[in-house]
């Protein structure tokens, strides 16, 4: 009898529960409107514990618009816009909170991406985006995890409205990945 009551209620719950925590990182919401226009949303907090961040966007036919900040302590930047423009806020110590922060079980490294060329020279990197170096140079922005569960996160100083894009696309794939949860 207590094997079945596990297996019926108390294992559903715990599953439902990882499920919740690994998909926590980003909600995202898609809808089209009675005249067929396509609204997007998309919001996304940090899975490790520093930086702090939270990205929020919107897409709707030809619209966009979007809210971002990341801080550790009183270093950072808040930035708002749209599809034509943008502007960005520093925090009073700094706009980029540049070092390596610990996170629980991994290191979190924010870095210059003009500096950090060694993240697309790894080869067995777990994780990678934008793919290409190129790519990482036009958006402003990467974001790199090792074998060793460590991350990087790289940012361009004048485009850091840009680089929602990439914490976005990283906050997705730690939620497919249940080894880098609670990291």
């Amino acid at each position: 009898m207590t094997s079945r009551l596990l297996r019926t209620i108390v294992f559903p719950i715990v599953l439902l529960s990882l499920s919740s925590i690994a998909a926590s990182a980003c909600n995202e919401l898609s809808a089209t409107s009675i005249d067929e226009e396509y609204d997007f949303y998309v919001t996304c907090t940090n899975s490790f514990s520093k930086p702090n961040y939270i990205v929020t966007q919107y897409f709707g036919g030809s619209r966009h618009f979007g809210v971002m900040s990341l801080n550790v302590g009183s270093k950072g930047f808040f930035c708002s816009g749209d599809s034509s423009k943008s502007t960005c806020d520093a925090m009073p110590r700094g706009a980029i909170p540049y070092g390596t922060y610990k996170s629980r079980k991994s290191k979190v490294t924010v870095a210059d991406i003009k500096k950090t060329n060694s993240a697309y020279q790894e080869k067995n990197a777990l994780f990678r985006f934008p793919k290409s170096k190129r790519t990482a140079e036009s958006k402003g922005c990467f974001v790199s995890i090792k074998e060793s569960k460590d991350v990087i996160i790289g940012f361009e100083k004048d485009k850091l409205y840009q680089s929602a894009e990439c914490l976005i696309a990283l906050e997705r794939y730690i939620s497919t990945d249940i080894s880098l949860l609670h990291r």
